[in-house]
């Protein structure tokens, strides 16, 4: 491989308008060539920290994108993309010279400066987080900055080793889930590689030496396999495109660790592809196969029947192969392909030179949500969460009773389908059927469910222990945000005459089990005589978090009684008596503790680590997971990282019941209060 100071900027350039005059018109080519003389212009004598000069970037980055035949206001943002950031141009000055939307990509993908942030983690989610709402608005922002990153990862060799980490880290948990649900696969693969390259390096190496070692044997079986297929399909009149790609390298380290193989288990290095011109051939095509080849049972996938959220469709079915192995086969038209190939790129279409609007498309919904969060998210960090969680993370497929199709995240609940489906029917659910028979509403969803939400207005809204299983980062936002509300307006004191105020009173433990006041941690609040005492009705037995109401008995005080109590009418004969009462959170004393957790190096860790917290109301002050322990592991021992948290809690047994629950975690190793 090319160092890069190797490379001639002029010659790269050269290649990128050779091929950009492919599609753009004279007109069009010249905005990329006057955005390239205004970047070189500049960029000036700036380096790369290869040596190479900075303008070698930005023409590589675009070069990238030059295989997806976009227009030529992204080629122009591509080679403008650092002029903001890293020289004295201003906004004004792009709009002048090259128009409103090349200025307002430019600005998309520009990091922010000069916040008061009180960590470097905290400007990164930031960062991160103006990406994402940019390219809400406009697609285009992260084609150019997915290009951007792929070219950084490239060279990522000349920055130090704790860049390197951080940057590979980044990439793994934001650019990478990202290209995925674009579905530019091409883009996430090498990503993916590249940073499994710098934060395992020793198991990298490992793999790619032993898939090298097995090649010439594996190249062999799939080209027999392919002779196979060409025949019986000349044989049907089936007129096909067959060929063999190698999985990518992290894919394979990804399946023998999520199934605990070794690396002699794991069969399906290659994926066999068949392209035909029409779906109803891709069926019979499938037919075929099963005739031709032992299929392996429960590994037939339709994804043209029901495509997967980034738009990628195909048939997969796994056969037994020749040799006595499995082999995946995946049949689609050149059209699907082509979407396979070039995931969201493959959509844009021209009219009058302008880019389609994609982010109204039914398909990219995902993106208008991200800009609904920001109306109840507090945080970068919360956002980004919301994002890695509810968008990022392996779907299931549900059905509504009307046959639409939800696109949930794993492990996701009939809670979450409702709240996906509108927030007020995530607030009246009171059960669920699926599949026409009623469930728990903490049943975990599978792909194909038929899922039906029963409301009612009666409902009580949702439970704080619903936290406890729901999956959808969002899900729990609708649900802590209904819960403060409800907190709220019982705080929130109504107009009270000159000589009413609060009477605040912590009840004793109920004789019949239930959890009143005092056990959950709230306490009663009523308005009028502080002198009168409280009592707990026995008829009704209220108890956190009920709706109550208070009834002055004379000569006893005044008795709490839950609104929906069958005596409240008769009570209500005398309103006078009948006083406002609700419930508080007993204030308690917070401790702030340190834990370091050690755990194993694998997707999602993280996510795990914090739900623990999550579902315990337990706010976290700080969180680092950047110091990757690889090199100091043993031969053969599965990749580890260390996570430092600083957490507030307010309960010794909750910090004793949430260091138990790190430490059951299938991927933590050790779990320590520093």
């Amino acid at each position: 491989m090319k160092l890069d100071t190797e490379f001639d900027v002029d010659e790269e350039f050269e290649t990128l308008i050779a091929t950009l005059r492919g599609w753009l018109s004279p007109e069009e080519v010249g905005l990329v060539e006057r955005a390239f003389v205004f970047a070189r212009q500049r960029h000036g004598n700036q380096k790369r920290a290869s040596g190479a000069p900075y303008m070698l970037h930005p023409v590589k980055a675009a070069l990238v994108l030059a295989g997806y035949r976009l227009d030529a206001e992204t080629y122009a943002a591509c080679l403008l993309h650092d002029v903001l950031e890293d020289t004295q141009t201003t906004g004004k000055e792009l709009e002048d010279g090259f128009g409103s939307k090349v200025a307002s990509l430019v600005e998309g993908v520009t990091k922010l400066h000069g916040l008061n942030y009180l960590s470097r983690e905290e400007n990164n989610l930031e960062n991160v987080r103006k990406i994402l709402l940019a390219m809400a608005a406009d697609l285009r922002v992260v084609l150019i900055k997915l290009a951007d990153r792929l070219h950084n990862m490239r060279t990522l060799q000349y920055l130090s080793e704790d860049k390197q980490q951080r940057i590979a880290q980044e990439t793994m948990e934001i650019y990478v889930p990202l290209a995925h649900r674009l579905g530019i696969y091409e883009l996430k693969w090498e990503m993916e590689d590249l940073a499994f390259r710098y934060l395992n390096p020793d198991e990298y190496r490992r793999l790619a030496g032993l898939v090298a070692a097995k090649r010439a044997e594996r190249e062999a079986f799939v080209k027999e396999t392919i002779g196979q297929i060409d025949h019986f399909l000349e044989e049907k009149d089936i007129h096909a495109q067959v060929s063999g790609r190698p999985k990518n390298l992290y894919s394979i380290y990804r399946k023998m660790v999520q199934q605990g193989k070794t690396f002699d288990e794991i069969y399906d290095l290659i994926a066999v592809r068949i392209l035909v011109n029409t779906i109803p051939e891709c069926y019979l095509v499938l037919g075929y196969v099963h005739e031709a080849f032992t299929v392996v049972p429960g590994r037939v996938k339709d994804y043209i029947a029901l495509p997967k959220p980034n738009g990628y469709q195909s048939l997969h079915t796994t056969v037994m192969g020749s040799n006595g192995e499995p082999l995946e086969i995946q049949i689609r038209t050149k059209r699907m392909h082509e979407v396979d190939e070039m995931g969201v790129a493959a959509h844009w279409k021209y009219k009058e030179g302008k880019a389609a609007d994609l982010v109204d498309s039914e398909r990219f919904a995902w993106l208008r949500q991200m800009v609904d969060w920001q109306r109840d998210v507090r945080s970068s960090g919360e956002f980004v969460e919301r994002v890695k969680v509810d968008v990022f993370s392996d779907e299931v497929l549900v059905f509504t009773p009307k046959g639409d199709v939800i696109n949930l995240p794993v492990g996701s609940t009939p809670v979450d389908f409702a709240y996906h489906v509108h927030t007020d029917v995530g607030n009246n659910l009171v059960g669920a059927k699926v599949n026409d028979r009623i469930v728990p509403i903490d049943t975990e969803l599978v792909t194909g469910d038929r899922v039906q939400i029963i409301t009612s207005r009666n409902s009580g809204g949702p439970k704080s222990d619903w936290l406890q299983f729901v999956k959808a980062a969002s899900t729990k936002g609708h649900i802590r945000a209904y819960l403060r509300k409800k907190e709220l307006e019982h705080s929130t004191p109504e107009k009270l005459d000159v000589e009413e105020r609060p009477r605040t009173v912590a009840t004793r433990p109920s004789l019949s089990g239930r959890r009143t006041a005092a056990d959950s941690g709230f306490r009663i609040v009523v308005r009028g005589d502080a002198t009168l005492p409280i009592i707990m009705a026995t008829c009704c037995s209220p108890s956190y978090p009920d709706e109550i109401l208070g009834y002055v008995t004379r000569g006893r005080g005044v008795t709490i009684h839950r609104v929906d109590c069958a005596n409240i009418p008769s009570l209500a004969m005398e309103p006078e008596r009948l006083v406002d009462a609700h419930w508080e959170m007993i204030p308690r004393k917070v401790r702030e503790r340190t834990i370091v957790i050690e755990t194993m190096n694998v997707p999602g860790v993280l996510y795990q680590v914090s739900e623990e917290f999550a579902k315990r109301d337990i706010n976290i002050k700080y969180m680092k997971n950047a110091e990757h322990l690889s090199m100091f592991r043993k031969k053969g021992e599965a990749p580890r990282t260390q996570i430092k948290i600083v957490a507030e809690f307010a309960d010794e047994a909750v910090y004793r019941q949430t260091m138990e629950a790190l430490r059951e975690l299938t991927s933590v190793i050790s779990v320590n209060q520093q």
